[in-house]
């Protein structure tokens, strides 16, 4: 069977990009148009969306088309006409322009605040409730349903409205990047009265509904609304965030007429609506109709979220650290260069020869407890075997500490010159222990904490693995 060609637009923004990762696994030709990648060959540049835009190109053997691009900026500043232009006209103009190529189906992503900003309790809304759009933006996506029906009958096209509330997942911005920042920074919220109950939606969950859109007949010129079928209160969804993040929260329960009240003293009333009022959808209709249930629960959504953002900081946090350990490695096999020649000959001078495997004397345990014997790691940590922070290495007989490290991940992480373990006192003498505190660090390590335990370690903190006599 030939393959379905798609045309997504905004194919570069949040829902675009996953849901092209989505597609590309499944039975399609992508087309994507974006407003601006021109280090990107395989996709159309769309500079500017608007009555006059030229599709033709774009459009061309395509059968399907899901029509995210938007103007979502929002400011009493700003002219109801740039809305228009873009999210009226702009799509109009490109489902004329797709009912004349032959496109079947016309997916468009429209916005629950078409039909309001806020639910009364009990009253979730649904595709029969009356649109009472308030902001520009929704005004000018309730305008484009309304146009897109029109063309539906004029030319034929097939036409699927989709009204999402918040949408969340990785590289999720705005209001609730926002609250993902409070639960993760453990300090005192005064939200933890809050006994509203709003409906929102996992990227996962939206990017499956929208291909449902796409195969199931009988989307045909239909509306949706669609969430992940579970309702939190924002006190709830605080708590299941923190949970995700294994942090602790602390939330104060004030009560909510005190929130607005102070909300209103410094002009963050819209803010404190969006945190108190309730916004409840009820997909009876995407059951019903297409059969379609959510594939994540809210937890699972929240846990990829933000497991991708801890993946991506924990990329950026080694890269970070591997710079410095080769900076100050450098700089420290420099400055030390004049120390390592008088350490090689006052050895010889102490032995008669290099120390054997089993020799210790005075001066080496002088080197030991002045952590001078470290210093010709260095040249480990510059060839990237070892890093000055990290699990401290053991010996290929110590089995109780190598299993204790296998079950703990440990090896997975370049061992180190000094790391928590160290600086606590903790030797290998309690395998068990050393390994627990070596994945704790790992599980931990920040910035801070790299320059912390080098210091603590300068400073003469700790024993560490110190030979005992």
């Amino acid at each position: 069977m030939k393959k379905e060609t798609i045309l997504i637009t905004g194919a570069s923004g949040f829902i675009g990009r996953h849901l092209i990762s989505f597609l590309q696994a499944d039975d399609f030709i992508l087309r994507c148009s974006v407003h601006n990648n021109e280090r990107n060959r395989s996709v159309s540049v769309v500079k500017d969306i608007g009555a006059e835009t030229m599709w033709q190109e774009c459009l061309a053997d395509v059968n399907i088309v899901v029509h995210l691009a938007a103007y979502v900026q929002s400011s009493d500043l700003e002219s109801m006409e740039t809305f228009r232009q873009i999210n009226v006209e702009g799509t109009l103009n490109l489902a004329r322009q797709a009912a004349v190529a032959g496109v079947k189906r016309f997916v468009f992503i429209s916005s629950i605040k078409v039909n309001g900003e806020e639910t009364t309790s009990g009253s979730p809304f649904s595709e029969n409730t009356l649109p009472k759009p308030q902001s520009f933006y929704a005004i000018s996506k309730y305008e484009a349903e309304q146009g897109l029906r029109v063309i539906s009958e004029e030319t034929g096209l097939d036409v699927v409205i989709v009204r999402p509330p918040l949408v969340y997942g990785p590289d999720v911005k705005g209001n609730f990047k926002t609250m993902i920042r409070w639960a993760g920074k453990g300090i005192p919220l005064p939200l933890g009265a809050i006994q509203n109950k709003r409906s929102l939606v996992a990227i996962d969950n939206l990017v499956d509904f929208i291909v449902t859109c796409i195969k199931h007949p009988a989307a045909a010129n239909q509306t949706f609304v669609v969430s992940d079928d579970e309702d939190l209160s924002t006190t709830q969804l605080l708590k299941h965030l923190s949970t995700a993040m294994e942090k602790s929260l602390f939330l104060i329960p004030v009560p909510v007429i005190l929130l607005r009240f102070g909300a209103g003293l410094f002009g963050k009333r819209e803010i404190i609506q969006r945190l108190c009022d309730n916004l409840q959808v009820d997909i009876a209709k995407a059951r019903d109709v297409l059969g379609w249930q959510p594939i994540v629960s809210v937890d699972e959504g929240l846990r990829h979220c933000i497991t991708d953002r801890q993946v991506r900081s924990v990329k950026v946090r080694d890269v970070v650290i591997r710079c410095f350990d080769i900076v100050f490695s450098i700089l420290g096999l420099i400055l030390a260069f004049p120390v390592l020649l008088l350490l090689v000959g006052l050895s010889l001078l102490d032995t008669g020869s290099l120390a054997s495997a089993s020799s210790i004397t005075p001066f080496g345990q002088l080197l030991r407890r002045t952590k001078l014997d470290e210093l010709p790691q260095l040249w480990n940590v510059i060839k990237g075997e070892m890093s000055l922070v990290g699990p401290r290495p053991c010996l290929f007989n110590q089995d109780d500490l190598i299993q204790e490290r296998e079950t703990r991940g440990v090896f997975n992480a370049r061992p180190g010159i000094t790391g928590l373990a160290q600086v606590s006192a903790i030797d290998m003498s309690t395998p068990q222990l050393l390994a627990e505190t070596d994945q704790k660090m790992l599980e931990n390590l920040s910035v801070k904490d790299y320059f912390r335990y080098i210091f603590m370690t300068v400073a003469g903190k700790g024993a560490g693995d110190r030979v005992k006599r």
